[in-house]
């Protein structure tokens, strides 16, 4: 469930970020004690495209799934090209006590999957391997066609709407909806960040975020003595 969720939220942001480097300007708001402060900007063309329009952050969230509550963080740098997600879930049920770490790591144009912790009635069981698969690049050249071309047929067809703005983790963010096939999408995205997914049964909001955060480069590192898998 975990996994599924966090790779269509991967999916989102890719085809938000599609949508919003087509605009020739935009918007950056941030809150502040007695009023939003609006700044007009330049969008970089799809083929220049950086994932977010913050060099580095650190977003805290907490979800909801089918009434299971669980933790996840991102931190990213270097405008997205590094990213690294950490999802915390634990689990009581029928005498059974369950906690487990999952990341997923994307730098230099590749993807990692992996567990840190798997642990159930405190004995460990995780698995040291690591999933490794190639990720499209926001600037690959086979995507044909100008960038506002191609943001008006994903909108199309995704159904995709701007409906207005929403305060999430103390600042300004835009409010969007969107399909992927049966399934609907609704939220918060805040300067190419997301800040709040909506789908069926799930919910993830952010309740932290820290903008242009000092991430220590290690941080990206994967982990030793995992044997890498390479998936297609």
């Amino acid at each position: 469930m975990y996994a599924k969720l966090l790779s269509n939220v991967i999916i989102v942001s890719f085809l938000m970020c599609s949508i919003s480097c087509s605009n020739k300007t935009g918007v950056r708001s941030t809150l502040s004690k007695d009023s939003t402060k609006v700044e007009t900007i330049n969008q970089p063309s799809l083929s220049t495209a950086k994932k977010y329009d913050i060099k580095s952050g650190i977003v805290t969230y907490v979800s909801e799934t089918m009434g299971i509550k669980g933790s996840q963080k991102l931190y990213f740098d270097d405008y997205g090209a590094k990213e690294l997600h950490e999802t915390i879930t634990e689990l009581e049920m029928l005498g059974t006590k369950s906690r487990k770490v999952t990341v997923n790591l994307t730098r230099d144009g590749y993807q990692y999957e992996y567990e840190l912790e798997n642990i159930v009635n405190k004995e460990n069981k995780v698995k040291k391997e690591i999933r490794k698969r190639k990720v499209m690049s926001m600037a690959s050249s086979d995507m044909s066609g100008t960038a506002s071309a191609m943001s008006e047929e994903i909108k199309k067809q995704y159904d995709y709407k701007e409906e207005g703005t929403e305060i999430i983790a103390g600042v300004v963010g835009t409010k969007y909806s969107m399909k992927m096939g049966k399934t609907k999408f609704a939220g918060v995205i805040y300067k190419k960040v997301m800040l709040k997914t909506v789908m069926e049964m799930v919910t993830i909001t952010a309740e932290k975020f820290e903008e242009n955060a000092a991430i220590p480069a290690d941080k990206f590192d994967l982990p030793k003595d995992y044997t890498i898998i390479e998936v297609q």
